[in-house]
């Protein structure tokens, strides 16, 4: 999953090494911060939030079962 972040986040950013993705995991709930430049931060969130949303859609698709996947996107600054 950690992998497939980083790959959208660097096919859709001008400096795709400002991007820091950090992965928590509690039993069945893996958290995901992926924190990028101000600048960049609407470009990866979307037109109100639309592809934010499919991000994790997709995330949560791939996830095994009874596994539940959540994305956070921040500002690094």
């Amino acid at each position: 999953m950690r992998a497939f972040l980083e790959f959208i986040a660097q096919a859709m950013l001008d400096d795709p090494s400002a991007v820091q993705i950090k992965e928590i995991r509690r039993g069945p709930v893996v958290k995901y911060f992926m924190k990028v430049p101000q600048a960049e931060l609407g470009r990866l969130i979307g037109r109100d939030g639309h592809l934010a949303e499919a991000m994790r859609q997709v995330m949560r698709a791939a996830a095994p079962p009874r596994r539940k996947v959540d994305l956070r996107i921040e500002s690094l600054d």
